[in-house]
């Protein structure tokens, strides 16, 4: 049996949420902080700063930059 298959894996999972600094992206931030993350995870918060996700280009750099294993997807243009 693989490490995968066990559940134990030497590699950390990377969480990312776009949407980071709105209403709902910062009340994970705050759980995550206030619970503790697995030390397997890292949680990446994104704000727009980040990039526009709007352009590929901009998308495609984030994700080589971060290498996120999973993402929650909270972005939305609003005003």
């Amino acid at each position: 049996m693989t490490d995968t298959e066990n559940g134990s894996s030497n590699e950390k999972d990377v969480v990312m949420v776009t949407g980071g600094s709105g209403l709902v992206g910062q009340a994970i931030k705050t759980y995550v902080e206030e619970s503790g993350a697995k030390d397997n995870e890292e949680w990446v918060f994104l704000s727009s700063k980040e990039g526009d996700l709007r352009d590929r280009k901009a998308t495609e750099a984030i994700f080589d930059k971060y290498k996120p294993t999973h993402v929650i997807h909270l972005a939305a243009k609003l005003g």
